[in-house]
């Protein structure tokens, strides 16, 4: 039996033609989509930061009211104490002045 000679065959790439205009434009456009996607990715990481100094914003801001209403409820009740405290002494002085009431 005959042994037969096998090679690989490496084919050369052939000389490209330039591009057409409409290629042309289409790799302007996947370069400004490309562009685009950044600017785009660069600004949700600027967004989600922003939403994050929010969110510790409002949450200092509802501290701050929580304290706030506390506050208020304090006063409340030392306002209702001195009222009726008041009370108290308007008719212990119509009592001594003799003022009905």
């Amino acid at each position: 039996m005959h042994e037969s000679a096998t090679a690989i065959i490496i084919p050369f790439r052939g000389r490209r033609p330039a591009p057409t205009e409409a290629e042309a434009r289409l790799t302007r456009a996947l370069a400004n989509l490309d562009d685009a996607l950044a600017a785009q990715r660069s600004a949700i990481t600027a967004w989600k930061s922003a939403l994050g100094d929010l969110r510790t914003v409002t949450g200092k801001l509802g501290a701050s009211l929580r304290s706030y209403n506390d506050s208020l409820t304090t006063l409340d009740v030392h306002v209702t104490s001195l009222r009726h405290e008041s009370e108290k002494l308007e008719s212990w002085s119509d009592d001594v002045l003799g003022n009905p009431a």
